[in-house]
């Protein structure tokens, strides 16, 4: 993947640690009765935690498997206290476990007397889900309940129906923002400034949507296999520019040089976060006058542009995300070479998949290793684990050291881990060697545990199927003639 945005543009820019996630062997109904498990769990709780506040404490410290731990625990202590059954919903989430959380918090949030904390954490997990009118309804009835917990107010801001309802969001969650994650604040601040050049100017306004259309797709090749595939995109005086088909990233990301001569509009400054080289990279973003895609033309395409090359060879001139698909059936044929947009289906077949700060995450796992979250990213020449995940890893060993280059730069400190084979929707990767590296900002910006990304020695040559109305996708091996 070579950068990412936030799909709701309040978000900091953003762009993996296994736990079994279960509970403690101290509160396992299997070991005591249900009364003598109670009082274990209270003398616990006393020696361990004040309550929520300090599972929340764990979770904004990146300590997310001993919040989770916790969360259990006093969730079990205190059944029928929304508070505790709040925090356990917010541990849940940043474990990665985003439908559980769901589940949990759904009946609380019936309630009119709901925490708003309970009512933001779920209107999250809706849109992870993609259920984005229910997550604005919650959004707003969390604000209400909680207009002075900054943490609300932040995420709330994503939910908004206008730019200026997040204005107004992010402007009171700055006013309280002091000792908060910094990379958030700086979040917040670039995109007050975006929204300050744009007012409500709607962005990426369809001007040709056929219903059904095919776009060829151009193999990348690096010496021993193919790297990834290209998508040939015009602009408005004519000239084209090679785009790399990233489904790692949101939006679209270019080199300046390709189109400030081409409609490009440059309107604010923001930073790409969790990217390569420090983790922030300065960038600006722009409209493009028109930009079209096969059949498919856009005008107003907001856009993210660097000064730096995406490969030094010159061969793209950026990144692709999928979003600017949103509503089609997308079927990446990546044996053929082809980009094919459908209606939705209707269909339920295939994985679910679940959108955070713009990220596409799957449930997959490594051989041996317990399940977890992990990017979806044709953008990925070789898969990806977080560093804490592949010490769970059975058999999997570091090996030397490796050149990964992601938006902004090379990743520090990235590996190649021998010994560890990912899984998904029944395929594997083979033999090779993957990459390893620490997602820690990574994850906490989107506020969701990312073990991992799974890249092309795991997706090429096979056919991918993305219902972005339903959230499901589906990948396999093209029929045999």
């Amino acid at each position: 993947m070579w950068g990412e945005e936030p799909e709701n543009a309040n978000h900091a820019r953003i762009g993996r640690t296994a736990s079994v996630f279960a509970m403690p062997k101290a509160l396992q109904p299997s070991i005591f009765p249900r009364a003598a498990g109670l009082v274990a769990a209270m003398l616990l709780l006393a020696v361990a935690s004040p309550g929520a506040g300090h599972v929340r404490e764990l979770i904004a410290s990146d300590r997310w498997a001993e919040a989770l731990d916790e969360a259990r625990a006093l969730a079990e202590a205190a059944p029928s206290d929304a508070q505790a059954r709040s925090a356990l919903g917010e541990a849940l989430y940043r474990a990665g476990r985003i439908d559980e959380a769901a589940e949990l918090l759904a009946p609380l949030s019936t309630s009119p007397s709901a925490p708003g904390r309970a009512l933001a954490q779920l209107a999250l997990a809706r849109t992870a889900q993609g259920q984005d009118a229910q997550a604005a309804e919650l959004f707003g009835r969390a604000v209400t309940a909680a207009s002075d917990d900054r943490w609300v107010v932040y995420w709330a801001s994503g939910g908004a129906e206008t730019r200026a309802k997040t204005v107004s969001l992010l402007n009171a969650y700055l006013a309280k923002s002091d000792g908060d994650d910094p990379d958030r604040i700086e979040g917040a601040k670039g995109t007050l400034r975006l929204y300050a050049a744009l007012g409500e100017r709607k962005v990426w306004v369809p001007a040709a949507r056929p219903e059904r259309t095919e776009i060829p797709l151009h193999p990348l090749v690096d010496p021993g296999r193919r790297s990834g595939w290209t998508i040939d995109a015009a602009l408005a005086n004519g000239k084209k520019v090679r785009l790399l088909l990233d489904t790692g990233s949101t939006g679209l990301f270019v080199v300046l040089r390709a189109v400030k001569k081409s409609g490009y509009t440059p309107l604010a400054e923001e930073t790409v976060f969790a990217g390569g080289g420090q983790g922030r990279t300065p960038s600006a973003r722009g409209l493009m006058e028109t930009i079209s895609f096969g059949d498919v033309l856009f005008r107003d395409a907001l856009v993210t542009t660097s000064k730096d090359e995406f490969d030094p060879q010159g061969r793209i001139h950026g990144v692709l995300g999928l979003n600017v698909f949103s509503g089609y059936r997308i079927t990446l044929d990546l044996a053929k070479g082809r980009l094919v947009l459908d209606p939705p289906s209707g269909s339920e077949e295939g994985q679910p998949y679940w959108t955070v700060g713009g990220q596409m995450l799957v449930r997959a796992a490594a051989e041996g290793a317990p399940e977890g979250l992990f990017l979806f990213d044709t953008g990925a020449t070789m898969s990806n684990l977080d560093n804490a995940y592949a010490k769970a890893v059975p058999g999997a060993k570091p090996s030397t050291a490796a050149a990964v280059s992601t938006y902004g730069g090379a990743v520090a400190g990235a590996t190649f881990v021998r010994g560890a084979k990912l899984r998904f929707d029944g395929l594997e990767t083979g033999g090779d060697p993957v990459h390893a590296s620490d997602f820690t900002q990574r994850s906490r910006l989107g506020g969701v545990q990312i073990s991992g990304f799974l890249g092309m020695d795991l997706l090429d040559g096979k056919i991918v199927v993305i219902d972005t109305t339903r959230h499901r996708l589906s990948v396999s091996r093209p029929a045999k003639n």
